[in-house]
């Protein structure tokens, strides 16, 4: 099975509508495909927001019995008539615009939900970064001590977390500086590695997978046991990893088989 042949049917995989035969050839191919098996992690715990939101919106009290009052339908009928009642309210709801409203908007309540502007990308606003910083477009703090700038970096965000270190020596590359930001209320630290060779940006935040870009390509080391994701814009390149509660993006404009190489030489 193919990478588009799965993605198509995750959905009805959620939803349990595929057949014993498909359900185990899709499960074959996610043991195999890390990629795959992140986008079903995804649109599993998308569906359990939207149950979740679902289940929060409930009606007030009594606005069943107003809205039988308001149709003239007697509230003392007993149930099974009140059941064929409610089948006929379509063709009454016209004489009801506040009604109509009212309902329109309780079923529009989960394509807004799913509509909602998604936050900042992180590691999009890295590529975007590191092109600023090589422009000079970005003002940051110099110090050639490693130790020195790591303090100042953990300083920066209270020692929640520290800067990923590398050592880049053997590529001609040391680090040369580094600066904390802030986007969507999310600390970011940068350390900026410059020499011989070009120019490399190390970003380090906290976050989980679900950071990593949708169009990102998955590599999963067999023995580091970790998943490196590589993705590109303009030019830029980028390489995703985890390491518990931290995430680091190496961002360069050296070839992206370089650049994944030294991210993997690190961990």
């Amino acid at each position: 099975m193919k990478c588009e042949e799965a993605q198509e049917l995750i959905t009805a995989l959620i939803d349990n509508e595929l057949s014993d035969s498909e359900r185990s050839s899709i499960e074959s191919h996610f043991k195999g495909c890390v990629r795959c098996r992140f986008v079903h992690e995804q649109e599993q715990a998308l569906k359990r927001e939207i149950r979740a939101a679902g289940a929060s919106v409930s009606a007030p009290p009594g606005l069943r019995e107003k809205i039988l009052s308001e149709l003239g339908i007697a509230s003392q009928r007993d149930e099974a008539s009140k059941r064929w009642e409610w089948l006929a309210w379509p063709a009454k709801l016209t004489l009801r615009p506040a009604l109509v409203l009212t309902l329109l908007l309780l079923l529009a309540l989960p394509a807004i939900y799913l509509m909602r502007p998604k936050g900042p990308s992180l590691p999009l606003f890295a590529l975007e970064g590191h092109k600023k910083i090589v422009e000079g477009a970005y003002a940051y703090a110099k110090e050639e001590s490693r130790e020195k700038l790591k303090e100042q970096l953990l300083r920066s965000v209270e020692g929640q977390f520290a800067p990923m270190g590398y050592d880049l020596s053997a590529v001609g590359l040391r680090p040369v500086g580094g600066m904390a930001q802030e986007i969507g209320g999310r600390k970011i630290l940068v350390t900026i590695y410059e020499g011989t060779a070009l120019s490399i940006s190390c970003y380090t935040f906290l976050g989980t997978e679900k950071d990593v870009p949708d169009d990102a390509t998955a590599y999963f080391d067999t023995e580091k046991k970790i998943n490196f994701y590589t993705f590109s814009r303009g030019g830029v390149n980028g390489v995703l990893h985890r390491e518990g509660k931290v995430i680091c993006i190496l961002v360069s404009e050296l070839p992206m088989e370089e650049l994944l190489a030294l991210a993997r030489s690190k961990v």
